[in-house]
């Protein structure tokens, strides 16, 4: 047996194992997380992903390695994005504080196999036709584009015909009944707005990640590493909602911020056709992108008076 099929065994054995113990022994119970528990579990999901990469590191060579923090830091700072769609969302469904964090463990565990069915198909779809990446490579320049303009349609979805078409086709409780996902009321089974709200974060975490796989396709081919990079990353997106997603309005230019990450790795993909940039350069550009966009948004919160 080779290492790449070990690490492939690894893989879904140290997420479903994290995401068995998060549930069942760390979160058991149905209540909010406090801001500082959350920073402290994202941290901790965080430094779960780094390892996971030092693993991969150290079996498959520092090329490789790169390659997953590359993409590990393109999809995790694409998940802001998600907490705001998220913060939402919930107040839309007018989720209880309590149930929040089921909801997006639920959620989450369904965009983890979602995302793994898009991965498989954009890497046919990238080996099958060689044009392919040309195609990925615009699709993210003009998301970038729209990004920045705020004309993402996912912006508002609580507007969204999915969640009315979920209403109208389930027969949705008109309350809450702790964390059950299915009642039966006078003899009819019914779901529970649970329900419907574990399927509408699952979706529009599809829906962002329609965005971020062909991102990370840009950085590597591998789709060992995508589906790494994406699983942890999602990992850590339940705490990092509790973390973040009521100081969101700090980070004035996190749109413009993500809109050029989302830009300079388009540009890469279809560069790449003629000139392959190694790994740690584009690794390098994120980064300065990412920390140019914080120290923006710090500078002109100080401005404001709002630190």
């Amino acid at each position: 047996m080779d290492a790449t099929t070990l690490l492939w065994i690894a893989l879904p054995v140290v997420v479903l194992t994290a995401l068995v113990l998060d549930l069942f022994v760390f979160h058991r119970r149905n209540e909010a997380i406090p801001t500082r528990s959350a920073f402290i579990w994202t941290g901790i999901w965080g430094g779960l992903g780094l390892l996971f990469g030092v693993l991969i590191w150290a079996v498959l060579g520092p090329t490789v390695g790169t390659e997953f923090f590359t993409g590990y830091l393109i999809e995790y700072s694409l998940s802001v994005d998600n907490v705001a769609v998220f913060a939402i969302l919930f107040t839309a469904l007018a989720v209880p504080a309590e149930l929040r964090y089921r909801a997006l463990f639920w959620g989450i565990m369904i965009a983890i196999v979602l995302r793994g069915m898009l991965i498989a198909i954009g890497g046919a779809l990238l080996e099958t036709f060689w044009w392919m990446p040309f195609v990925f490579g615009a699709f993210l320049i003009i998301t970038g584009i729209r990004m920045a303009r705020h004309t993402d349609p996912t912006e508002h979805p609580e507007d969204s015909k999915i969640l009315t078409l979920l209403r109208r086709f389930l027969p949705v409780t008109e309350e809450y009944h702790q964390q059950k996902l299915l009642v039966r009321v006078e003899g009819r089974r019914m779901v529970t707005p649970l329900f419907v709200a574990l399927l509408a974060l699952a979706f529009f975490d599809l829906m962002f990640a329609v965005d971020s796989v062909p991102a990370i396709y840009a950085i590597t081919d591998d789709p060992f590493i995508v589906l790494a990079a994406n699983a942890f990353a999602l990992l850590g997106l339940r705490t990092l909602y509790f973390a973040i997603a009521s100081s969101l309005e700090r980070f004035v230019y996190l749109q413009p911020t993500l809109a050029i990450v989302l830009g300079w790795v388009g540009f890469k993909m279809i560069l790449a056709h003629w000139f392959h940039m190694p790994v740690l350069i584009s690794l390098s550009v994120i980064i300065l992108i990412l920390t140019i966009g914080i120290l923006a948004s710090i500078r002109s919160n100080r401005r404001a008076g709002t630190t």
